[in-house]
């Protein structure tokens, strides 16, 4: 949907909230002026709407009891179910007791899965017995419900503490997420990953112990086999990419979101906010990571690489856990380090060995500023010491020389042309002798020169006093065209496939229609050859960016899926006005898809005159442009194949 659409579909959306239920069909009748995809998408708006409304006005009010537990109050509620405050008779002890609505997960037979699934993971919760982790204490069943009965938490959670003062100290930020991370190592160790650290699973008692809430939970909602179609759980600015792309989960992901959640205390804003979703999706799994410091001018620069690896788009890129996460991100603050830790390799290395640069399996040309820390190294020796604290001296203690420090060491910009030029900036501290390679040579301790590399380039700085040396990396990315990434990906289809995709992925991203098609027809025949219907949505998102971008045969394998329900709910309405756009290009195919649908009156008026018109029109066309050998086939080709 084009954001054109998505606005006028929103503005209709509110404004026929604000009419009385009978008056919302005539008003987008008149309203939509016979846009049959604004309508459409309108209408399902209002359905979901309608669905939720129903769901919050039947569980209103407040029950007397669940389980064994008298309910006192409520706590909140969201799209899985309520919260109550409830007193557990047996021992007098006030309890949250969670009643979970799986229907809003799945139907039938799938959410009686889902409450099995969900006692075995509340169970394997349950065993986790930590100061920063909110004990299970229950399960159990209150007629169709499913509930889970826990410790109860006096005192807010980190998210109305946000939302009361949106940026906090960082002392007190530091403390938070020392004990959020210690929470979360522990259950890693158990082999439990959370799946939704958020700010309001972050729960403060008196306003200092940290309570990690929900483990156990987020496992069923981020399901991806058991949740309806185009639905996506969890908490979507603090999603990790590979979350957002359903593979597979580990501690890592859990990871990503705290550091989401430490941007967010430092600087008082998300690193990821966009609309709608896809937009979202997109920054998340391949957008640059934004800099903290320049959110919050207050920090020191060195917070930027931290972040860096912290949110990496690779879980390999992150740290090992999340204390090192953390300890790595106070050693910043405090001036401790300028962004590494001892001994580390500076930049993140692919599988290969050399820098990543593109993340395999993505969707869009990944461009990159790797500054991913600050290592400190001795050369042809082992790793130079690096203090924890500044130690207290007596009088006759004489200070060991520190390595030096690298404030700064940018490309900007960190993208560019082919040709183009950019400049290199440092500032070091406590150097004798400062080096830049390739082909830069000896510089001062802080300056600038330009560069103007002919391909992706890193830059490494090294500062030398006689305590060592450090380095650090800077990646100057060449961009390379669309068409380039498109032709380089088509050749290497089938010698590296898992390349040649993310290739084509860049080429699709930048506005190659012809890797956008390619794209949809791999999708499709995956779909087709494993009979897997997870591939098809993907087909018909690059077939839509297609037609979107004016591509002819984009129009038409749009138009066949929405005809067949591909990737996509039937609607041969749409797929009636998709034909006749690419039918206007001059495509065979569309025209006789739709002389088909006039024939059988499907999305159309039933005109037997049209069908024949089109007919032969597709067979004029097919002799003036060839179609391609490889495309979806419509319901009525289908049918004479």
């Amino acid at each position: 949907m084009s954001p054109e659409i998505h606005q006028r579909v929103r503005q209709l959306f509110d404004e026929a909230l604000l009419r009385p239920e009978a008056e919302r069909a005539p008003f987008l009748q008149t309203a939509c002026a016979g846009n049959a995809e604004v309508c459409g998408q309108v209408t399902q708006l209002l359905e979901a709407h309608a669905e939720a409304g129903h769901f919050l006005e039947s569980e209103r009010a407040l029950p007397q009891r669940v389980g064994r537990y008298m309910i006192t109050g409520e706590l909140g509620r969201g799209a899985m179910g309520i919260v109550y405050k409830a007193i557990d008779p047996l021992i007098g002890r006030d309890v949250a007791v969670k009643v979970i609505r799986l229907q809003a997960l799945a139907d039938g037979g799938e959410a009686a899965f889902l409450r099995e699934r969900l006692f075995r993971e509340a169970r394997a919760a349950g065993g986790l017995f930590h100061p920063g982790i909110i004990v299970i204490l229950d399960v159990g069943q209150e007629g169709d419900l499913p509930f889970i009965a826990m410790e109860y938490v006096e005192g807010p959670s980190l998210f109305q503490v946000l939302a009361a003062r949106p940026k906090i100290d960082c002392g007190e930020a530091l403390k938070i997420l020392h004990k959020t991370a210690a929470a979360l190592d522990f259950a890693h160790g158990k082999g439990v990953v959370h799946r939704d650290i958020k700010p309001a699973n972050i729960l403060l008692e008196n306003g200092v112990i940290v309570k990690v809430a929900d483990f156990g939970i987020a496992k069923i909602a981020s399901s991806q086999r058991y949740t309806k179609t185009g639905m996506r759980m969890g908490t979507p600015s603090y999603m990790s990419p590979e979350q957002v792309d359903a593979k597979p989960l580990d501690e890592r992901s859990d990871q990503f979101s705290l550091a989401v959640v430490a941007y967010e205390l430092l600087t008082g804003a998300q690193p990821f906010r966009a609309e709608p979703f896809t937009a979202l999706a997109h920054m998340i799994v391949y957008g640059p990571r934004p800099s903290a410091r320049a959110a919050n001018p207050e920090l020191p620069a060195s917070i930027d690489q931290v972040f860096y690896r912290g949110l990496g788009k690779l879980p390999g890129e992150r740290y090992a856990n999340c204390r090192e996460f953390v300890t790595a991100l106070e050693r910043a603050l405090t001036g401790q380090v300028s962004g590494g830790e001892a001994g580390e390799t500076p930049a993140v290395r692919g599988r290969t060995g050399r820098p990543s640069r593109y993340i395999l399996g993505g969707a869009v040309a990944a461009v990159l500023l790797v500054s991913t820390g600050v290592g400190y190294k001795r050369l042809n020796s082992a790793p130079a010491a690096v203090p924890t604290a500044t130690p207290a001296l007596d009088r006759q203690t004489v200070p060991s020389p520190l390595p030096p420090v690298i404030a700064q060491f940018l490309a900007d910009p960190p993208t560019i042309e082919p040709g183009a030029e950019a400049i290199l900036s440092w500032k070091v501290s406590g150097a004798t002798k400062v080096d830049i390679d390739p082909n830069i040579g000896k510089k001062p301790t802080a300056g600038h020169v330009q560069v103007k590399p002919s391909g992706p380039t890193y830059y490494v700085l090294t500062a030398t006093n006689a305590a060592g040396t450090v380095f650090q990396e800077a990646f100057v990315e060449v961009r390379r065209s669309a068409v380039s990434l498109y032709l380089e990906g088509k050749s290497k289809l089938r010698t590296h496939f898992a390349e040649a995709l993310d290739l084509l992925r860049q080429a699709g991203e930048l506005g190659e229609t012809h890797a956008m098609m390619v794209l949809g027809n791999i999708y499709w025949e995956r779909g087709e050859s494993r009979d897997d219907k997870d591939e098809f949505p993907e087909a018909f998102r690059w077939f839509h960016k297609a037609a979107d971008a004016g591509d002819r045969d984009g129009m038409r394998n749009v138009g066949v899926f929405y005809e067949m329900g591909i990737g996509v709910r039937e609607n041969e309405l749409f797929a009636a006005q998709w034909y006749r756009k690419a039918v206007d290009l001059g495509s065979s195919d569309a025209a006789y898809n739709l002389g088909g649908m006039y024939e059988a009156g499907r999305g159309v008026p039933r005109d037997l005159g049209k069908a024949h018109e089109l007919r032969q029109l597709a067979v004029e066309l097919a002799t003036q442009t060839p179609s391609p050998d490889r495309r979806p086939l419509s319901r009525s080709r289908r049918q004479t194949n």
